[in-house]
This record gives C-alpha cells, sequence and structure tokens, in this order.
C-alpha cells in the first residue's frame, strides 16, 4: 500500500480525525489470512492498525466491527483495577461513533490501537511461554464474566458447530467426483468412526452440565502477543470470532494449537505429538489467572482438546472434498494433508486420555 499517497487511506483518515494527517509509511501486519491488515505510521501520532474486513468469511462484518468494539470497551474497563499488564486491543471510533466505516467501493474498513509487541513463533513456543498463554486465556476469559452477551452477534453462523460440520461432511463426500485416494479413505474411516461423538458438547449444555459463556472463539498461539522485552504475554488479538460458546472447546482449541511442536504443516507425520509438558505449564497458567472453571467445565476439557482436533480435521478433510472453496491453499492436495495432520494429532490425544485427565485433576484439586 503506497502511504502517503493512497486515496482509500486519505479517505479513510479523513473519517476518523478532523486535524490533517500526515502519513509517513504503511506496511502489511502480521500473517492472518483473511483480513487485509496494514501498520501505518504517522508524524505526530502513534501507529494505527488498519484493516479491510473479509466479507466473503464474515456474511456481516459490520456485525463483527460491533462485536469487537463492545468488548474491548468492557476489557478497558475491567483493567482499570489491574494491576498486571493486560493490553486490549481498542477499536477507535470514527467521528460519528461508529465502529468501522463503508467506502464508496462497499469495502468495510475499521481502525484499531496498536499493541507493541510480537508473537512467539510457534517453533519457539516452551513451557514458560506455554504458561504465559495460558495465563493470558484465564484473564481474558476472567475479564468477560460479566460481558452481557445480549449484545454479542454471532459472527460466523455455524461456527464450532461440530454436528453441523458432520452434516457438510457427509453432503460433500456423496458428490466427490474423484477418485479416492488411500490417504482420503483412511481419512474418511477415522471421520466415520467418530461421527457419533459429536454432539457430546450439545447433550452436555441441554443437561445443564455445560453452560455458554463468552469465548475467544480462536486461542491459538498467534494470537497471544508477548511483551518485547520479557518472556510475559500482555494481549489476546484478533477478536473477531468473540462470540458465546464453552469454555472447554475454547481451552482445548489454545491446547490443540501449542501442545503440537510439530504444527499444522509438519514435514514428517511421525514428529507430530501431544506435548504433555506444555499441556501442564498451559493449564497451569490458566489456572493462576484466577479464571474459574465449573465442575462440568473441567470434566470436559480432555473432550474439548480431542473434539476441537477432531472438528479441524474434518473442516479441512470437507473443503477438500469440496474442491478447496474456504481455507486458502497452494496445492490441490494442501487440505487433505492438514487434515492428515490434525487427525494423527487425534489419535495421539486420545491415547493420552487418561494422562490429560489426570492432569486436569491435579491442577485443580
Amino acid at each position: 500500500m503506497e502511504a502517503a499517497r493512497n486515496p482509500v487511506l486519505i479517505w479513510l483518515l479523513q473519517h476518523y480525525f478532523t486535524d490533517p494527517v500526515e502519513i509517513i509509511r504503511s506496511e502489511v501486519l502480521g500473517r492472518g489470512r483473511i483480513h487485509d491488515t496494514y501498520l501505518v505510521h504517522h508524524r505526530n501520532r502513534p501507529p494505527l492498525v488498519v484493516q479491510r474486513l473479509n466479507r466473503s468469511v464474515f456474511p456481516d462484518p459490520i456485525c463483527v466491527a460491533e462485536n469487537v468494539a463492545l468488548v474491548g470497551e468492557h476489557l478497558v474497563r475491567r483493567c482499570t483495577d489491574r494491576t498486571d499488564d493486560f493490553r486490549v486491543l481498542r477499536t477507535l471510533p470514527a467521528r460519528d461513533g461508529s465502529s468501522c466505516v463503508l467506502s464508496p467501493a462497499g469495502e468495510i474498513w475499521r481502525i484499531l490501537e496498536y499493541i507493541d509487541a510480537l508473537p512467539v513463533p510457534p517453533a519457539l513456543i516452551g513451557a514458560p511461554h506455554a504458561f504465559e498463554v495460558g495465563r493470558i486465556l484465564g484473564c481474558f476469559h476472567q475479564l468477560l464474566s460479566d460481558f452481557d452477551a445480549v449484545h454479542l452477534c454471532r459472527p460466523l453462523p455455524g461456527f464450532h458447530d461440530l454436528p453441523g460440520y458432520c452434516r457438510d461432511y457427509e453432503r460433500v463426500l456423496v458428490h466427490f467426483p474423484h477418485r479416492r485416494s488411500g490417504d482420503l479413505l483412511a481419512c474418511c474411516t477415522l471421520v466415520d468412526r467418530r461421527l457419533g461423538s459429536a454432539s457430546v458438547f450439545a447433550e452436555a449444555l441441554a443437561r445443564g452440565d455445560l453452560v455458554e459463556r463468552v469465548v475467544h472463539g480462536d486461542p491459538k498461539g498467534d494470537n497471544v502477543l508477548f511483551d518485547r522485552q520479557a518472556d510475559r504475554a500482555v494481549a489476546l488479538v484478533d477478536l473477531d470470532t468473540v462470540s458465546l460458546g464453552v469454555v472447554p472447546y475454547d481451552l482445548g482449541d489454545c491446547l490443540r494449537s501449542l501442545c503440537n511442536p510439530a504444527g499444522e504443516r509438519p514435514t514428517e507425520r511421525n514428529r507430530i505429538s501431544f506435548d504433555l509438558g506444555l499441556c501442564r505449564r498451559l493449564l497451569t497458567g490458566y489456572h493462576a489467572s484466577g479464571a474459574l472453571l465449573t465442575d462440568g467445565e473441567r470434566h470436559y476439557l480432555y473432550q474439548g482438546v480431542r473434539l476441537v482436533t477432531f472438528e479441524l480435521g474434518l473442516r479441512f478433510l470437507t473443503d477438500y472434498l469440496a474442491e478447496n472453496r474456504y481455507f486458502r491453499v497452494v496445492h490441490p492436495e494442501d487440505n487433505l494433508r492438514r487434515a492428515l495432520v490434525q487427525f494423527e494429532l487425534l489419535q495421539v490425544i486420545e491415547k493420552q486420555q487418561a494422562a490429560i485427565e489426570s492432569l486436569v485433576d491435579e491442577i485443580w484439586r
């Protein structure tokens, strides 16, 4: 983006500031795969995060922008009495008070305050970082425990609806036009054996064993920012998926993303693992935050790790069967390979059920 003369950027800033803003430069920010995000540097003004929201992923981007603004303001209010350094990615209101603006081309833009901190690359995540990731997620859940979710819309209808994803899979499988390879048949066999457990959380909610609370929705390691000078987490960002959900799924997704040091695209599948040491440190950090878990949430934590891993593998597999309509790919087989990684991780997690449940009991006893 050519900053100083970019007409869209100049138009956008005029909707936020009455005084002239002298732009020095802009640069692409982060590794996000959904929105177009830029860090814009100004003269005599702090840097700002400028985003063009992706309409093809979020059917109602204005609703998403309003969600993030509401949650951000609540976090700011709750943080005033805290002694720890929890930073909030605040939405900057436009001059008319709105959380975003609509361009003449029909694009949705917003501006966020910049947090000068860094994500830790997944390959470098260790025990201290895992503790901090757990702690910051616990702080996030705790700070939003009194947020009135009636003000939130559903940013992604059907998101984390595992029974719905299962129905999608069965529908596209029937119409898959190509020969089924050995890897695809292995994935389908694994999925078919687990379809019966897809409704575990829906049934627990119906019985009252669990209740929905405000959750992040995508608390992977990439969305945790660390202080540049210390191994201390200071922010949980990318709040576009914040919605009502179950905490074991949210915490389980965090464990899934951090406790497999091989990552989501390992070159060798035999490197895939679920590191119980990292699991212990992350759960210890969550507990140290002061966040409270109900008996039901603790009981279903293992199922959260297991089912969210199954869900992600199933979504990759379904997208492969649908010829890669959702997740970006370089090679046509990318989503099948991603599914194989998650299903390998799933089987590792299932073999360690007793150990994971024992860790939960030990930390919360």
